[in-house]
């Protein structure tokens, strides 16, 4: 006959078991999820290890696609090989009204440096058309320098007309071209620092005590663990695209997701990318 403290203990080793098993599936499950490949709805995705450069996944990689401010990224390499980073940049009436630009303006005096970060923080396309002008003389000159600069990065199925990115039937790139440009940006430690940040101030010269407070507008910044930035870009016709990495430990993964469905959708979409970069670095 079992006594109601065999039945109990008994039962707690049921529950035991049930908790473990549970547990166990869950662990599974995780790792399972991490290790299939996700469904994005970006047409083209490109994620490398960032170390090594070697393909991790792809997604129609050699697409031509409109790479919005993702654009911003190699104009941000542009004006850091400049290497005039005090330089005072007076914004003209060009690149003043160039269109959608946010808080930079005609007139304004801003140094070289804090304009690259008002760019890359809150995509300013005012300052990118300010940048390009102080570089490279004109946005066409500096259109032909990017050019130039991306074909010697390896990105042959390129072409810049613009620095800032809004759509143009000769302004394109592709997954695995943009993948290469970004990669040799991250190369560059103040190109990092400024990617990375949550937020930066910027200062202007004239008028004189002007400060911008900019917020990093990747969002995986703020909450994806290890992330390194880099870039959004959003524009009807290029849909949402993005440009993330994130490091752990020695690894660092690097993905990019050309017209993704929505702005958000490239977000949650990189992270799943980002995950399964990771999971595969893990493996190994």
């Amino acid at each position: 006959m079992v006594c109601r403290k065999e039945v109990f203990e008994i039962k707690r080793s049921v529950l035991t078991l049930v908790c473990i098993f549970a547990c166990l599936t869950a662990f599974l499950g995780v790792t399972e999820a991490k290790n299939t490949i996700p469904r994005v709805t970006a047409d083209a995705v490109m994620l490398i290890d960032n170390n090594t450069g070697k393909v991790l996944y792809e997604k129609n990689p050699d697409k031509r696609e409109y790479p919005a401010s993702l654009t911003k990224i190699m104009t941000a390499v542009m004006v850091l090989e400049d290497n005039n980073n005090d330089r005072e940049v007076t914004i003209s009436h060009t690149a003043g009204n160039t269109p959608y630009g946010s808080y930079a303006y005609t007139g304004q005096v801003v140094r070289q440096f804090d304009l690259l970060t008002q760019m890359m923080l809150i995509s300013d396309n005012v300052a990118a058309a300010a940048l390009a002008e102080a570089v490279g003389g004109s946005e066409r000159n500096f259109a032909e320098m990017m050019n130039k600069k991306a074909l010697s990065i390896g990105a042959m199925n390129t072409h810049f007309v613009n620095p800032h990115g809004l759509s143009d039937l000769n302004h394109y790139t592709t997954a695995r071209d943009m993948a290469k440009i970004a990669r040799y940006a991250m190369h560059k430690d103040l190109f990092r620092r400024i990617v990375s940040s949550q937020s930066l101030y910027v200062n202007s010269i004239y008028p004189e005590g002007e400060q911008l407070f900019c917020e990093n507008t990747n969002e995986l910044v703020y909450d994806y663990e290890g992330c390194t930035g880099i870039k959004t870009g959003w524009t009807r016709a290029a849909g949402g695209c993005l440009a993330a990495a994130a490091k752990r430990q020695d690894r660092e993964v690097l993905v990019i997701l050309l017209h993704s469905d929505s702005m958000e959708s490239r977000f949650s979409e990189a992270v799943s990318m980002l995950d399964y970069g990771f999971a595969v670095l893990d493996k190994k």
